[in-house]
């Protein structure tokens, strides 16, 4: 035991380690200050997504639904399930299926929001434009991902 008043020698976890041990860090371009953060799910922190990603992610989500692609089965189903559980919907000269498309497409357009929350503020190399699009597939729960050249969602990612 030591006398009172006195310390105990630090153990060798409290020293850094030397340098000829410290792990050799990855360099990126000068521009790029942070590495991308691009795994869509991944919740740091709850706040809800921004204005520009949730304008994106809705007309992504709007032409996705116009179009019938992605997740069309699913929101078919939501629609049948909108409609049975609110009989007293007047049926007026607008079908259903487009006066409920924001409610229809609200998960998926919150998911997408939050993953274009996460993109780094530079365009995403093929690599890492394929690692999202493979994450946010994932969050989705869909097989795969694949957006055509003139989809918006990939527009966004090959531009900023």
């Amino acid at each position: 035991m030591d006398p009172p008043g006195t310390r105990p020698a630090p153990g060798p976890h409290l020293h850094p380690p030397p340098a000829s041990l410290k792990r050799p860090q990855t360099a990126h371009p000068p521009r790029h200050q942070l590495p991308a953060r691009t795994h869509p799910c991944r919740r740091t922190t709850r706040r809800p997504p921004t204005a520009a990603s949730l304008s994106w992610a809705s007309t992504i989500t709007t032409r996705w639904y116009d179009h019938h692609q992605h997740l069309h089965q699913r929101w078919h189903t939501r629609l049948r399930r909108l409609r049975a559980a609110n009989p007293h919907l007047p049926q007026g000269p607008a079908s259903p299926a487009l006066t409920c498309r924001s409610l229809i497409t609200y998960p998926e357009t919150l998911t997408l929001a939050a993953a274009l929350d996460r993109l780094p503020p530079y365009p995403l190399t093929r690599t890492q434009q394929t690692a999202f699009l493979h994450d946010l597939a994932g969050c989705l729960h869909l097989p795969r991902l694949a957006p055509a050249d003139h989809d918006l969602l990939w527009q966004r990612l090959t531009t900023r």
